[in-house]
């Protein structure tokens, strides 16, 4: 228990180790064998978190072993609009979603599994993310863990430009050496090797007639 207690600030992790059967049998559900070991178990449903999107979240937010205390509080509770689904049912004392399961930095520490939330998201979904923090940033210049998400969001984007951009350079440099002049060259001696044969061969067998 105190290694779950440990991984209680990442969403996923509360709830494959608070609701392990569940989280074994909708994983089983997808066509997977479910591991035995509560880690490796989150292992496979943050893989098929990033395979799968954000429907897959939502149907593993359902088995929150929390969902329906907070769902029964939300009324008495302060909601907000959650900055990734943009639903009002963001439970702000708690740090949880009751949507699609979100959860802002809170400074943990933890930054690896605050930004593998955005793991499934596309690109320009992950830059709007980021306009609507910096947006809430701006709006609460105080707020330190607001300013180092928007730096974390920051450098995932660059992160991904980078690598899209090396990506693109390294297919483009591969298209460019299809043929080369030294290629081209080759092929022409080869071709001149080739009919002065075929011509030898046809002089050879005239002649034997």
């Amino acid at each position: 228990m105190k290694q779950a207690y440990y991984l209680a600030q990442n969403k996923i992790d509360y709830i494959v180790f608070h609701n392990t059967k569940k989280v074994s049998e909708l994983l089983y559900n997808q066509g997977f064998e479910p591991p035995k070991d509560p880690v490796e178990l989150v292992e496979a449903i943050k893989e098929l978190t990033r395979k799968k999107g954000r429907k897959f979240l939502e149907e593993l937010v359902q088995l929150h072993p929390d969902k329906n205390a907070i769902l029964s509080l939300n009324t008495s509770k302060k909601t907000s609009n959650c900055g990734a689904c943009k639903k009002d049912n963001y439970d702000d004392k708690g740090n949880y979603c009751a949507n699609c399961g979100h959860s802002n930095y809170m400074g943990s520490g933890d930054e690896d599994s605050f930004l593998g939330q955005f793991d499934s998201y596309k690109d320009t979904e992950l830059e709007k993310y980021y306009r609507g923090i910096v947006r809430k940033s701006n709006e609460a210049p105080e707020n330190k863990n607001l300013a180092q998400e928007v730096q974390m969001i920051w450098n995932e984007i660059r992160q991904r430009k980078a690598k899209q951009k090396s990506t693109e350079q390294t297919s483009q440099h591969a298209k460019d050496r299809g043929i080369t002049k030294d290629d081209l060259l080759l092929f022409g001696v080869v071709f001149f090797a080739g009919a002065l044969v075929g011509h030898g061969l046809k002089f050879n067998f005239n002649n034997g007639k």
